[in-house]
């Protein structure tokens, strides 16, 4: 049955108790069913666990964890038998201040067509004045009892509503009353926390964190590429990989904590931080080693030179022949070691698999005896710290490079977002 659209008898603009019945019940129909469903399904659940046949790493991983899984959606059943008694209250209460409201605004019409009738009432050609005074009685008390029934009518509305609108009277008792109920109903331990948000938030931009985490591996080996080339700027390149991959765990971490990233996911981006971290001790270490390696050989093959110079000469001219050709062995080594330096394949093989080590290789060539004592000590470790920094980064340089031109090869195919967008199962 239709409700009255028009509350004008009532000098209302509007339904003063406005709401459905029939879709609150709906509502709570398809609750209570949700609820049932989940009862059912943990249900199921716990059976699968106990069943026999689950042999296997996977399915004993599964078997272990479906009970407390079980569980955990379970306390979600009754959230929504609570919600759906909520909302069947709600329901019976509305339609019951709905059919107050509607039998005052019935009788209101009433009351107003009484008034008006009463109104209008006279006794056409009446010339005895004991009837036309009874006559004026009977239509004063007509209008009396019409206006009595109109402030009645209007009274069970200040009843229903109050003063103030629908947030008083008893509409809003029964509103406050359905609330309190909906949100007892969900004042659980399922209730989401502010870290539950913030891993939703996560979560939703998952394809974009994922595109930021690929952006930061295609990367990788440009820097690479920029050390070789500014090899000025390498240590600061270095401080840069670094700090992208501190960027890259971060996203990790946020992403794992949402269950879009595993265990070995972070694993392997926490290893892609040490191995910059190493990356930059090495480097720094090597710089020291190959400036010690490159003062030791000039220093060593100087002297040499000078002293087999200074051997062939007149007794007056030694110590000035030992000095002049000291000076010019010095430049002329330092300009030759400049030069290995400041050697595009040299530079080329240390960036990407030497660390420095083929430089020191060719500076002790300049050297007859190795270099001297300080270049020969350094030989072994600048080896140990260039090979073993250099080898790893030409790895992880070649991962991203595969990764990154995999990544192209999506996006040509429209195939990058979707594959972004898929939800991981492997939350730590």
């Amino acid at each position: 049955m239709s409700r009255p659209w028009d509350w004008s008898p009532l000098d209302l603009p509007s339904d003063p108790v406005p709401g459905d019945p029939t879709e609150l019940r709906s509502s709570a129909v398809a609750a209570r069913a949700t609820g049932t469903s989940i009862e059912t399904q943990s249900r199921r659940l716990r059976r699968l666990a106990k069943a026999e046949g689950w042999d296997s790493e996977s399915g004993r991983t599964f078997s272990t964890s479906a009970e407390p899984l079980a569980d955990a959606i379970d306390k979600a059943k009754q959230r929504y038998l609570d919600l759906a008694t909520a909302l069947d209250s709600y329901a019976d209460g509305l339609e019951e201040l709905q059919r107050q409201a509607d039998a005052a605004r019935l009788d209101a019409d009433e009351a107003k067509e009484a008034r008006r009738t009463a109104d209008k009432f006279v006794v056409p050609g009446e010339t005895d004045p004991f009837e036309i005074d009874r006559q004026e009685a009977a239509r004063t008390r007509a209008v009396d009892l019409a206006d009595t029934d109109l402030a009645d009518a209007k009274a069970v509305i200040t009843r229903l509503v109050g003063t103030g609108g629908d947030t008083d009277g008893e509409y809003g008792a029964l509103t406050d009353q359905a609330i309190a109920a909906i949100r007892l109903a969900g004042d659980d331990e399922l209730r989401d926390t502010w870290w539950d948000h913030v891993k939703q938030v996560v979560h939703d931009a998952r394809g974009v964190l994922g595109a930021i985490k690929d952006l930061l591996t295609a990367l990788a080996p440009l820097l690479t590429i920029l050390a070789i080339i500014f090899p000025a700027a390498a240590l600061g390149l270095l401080i840069v990989g670094i700090a992208m991959a501190a960027l890259t765990l971060a996203i990790t971490l946020a992403q794992a904590s949402a269950g879009d990233a595993s265990l070995s996911d972070v694993m392997a981006d926490l290893a892609g931080v040490g191995l910059a971290c190493i990356g930059f001790g090495g480097a720094r270490a090597m710089a020291g080693l190959v400036a010690g390696t490159r003062t030791s050989v000039i220093s060593s093959q100087s002297m040499r030179n000078a002293q087999r110079a200074a051997a062939q000469a007149p007794a007056r001219k030694v110590d000035a022949v030992y000095d002049r050709v000291r000076r010019e062995s010095e430049a002329a080594l330092t300009q030759r070691a400049s030069s290995i330096g400041g050697d595009l394949g040299t530079r080329i093989i240390d960036g990407l698999v030497g660390g420095g080590a083929r430089e020191m290789q060719l500076l002790r060539r300049l050297a007859e005896n190795g270099g001297g004592p300080l270049a020969q000590a350094s030989w072994r470790p600048g080896v140990i710290v260039g090979v073993g920094t250099g080898i790893p980064s030409l790895v992880v340089d070649v991962k991203s490079g595969v990764e990154s031109a995999l990544d192209v090869g999506a996006l040509l195919t429209d195939a990058y977002w979707t594959q972004k967008m898929q939800i991981r199962v492997g939350s730590l």
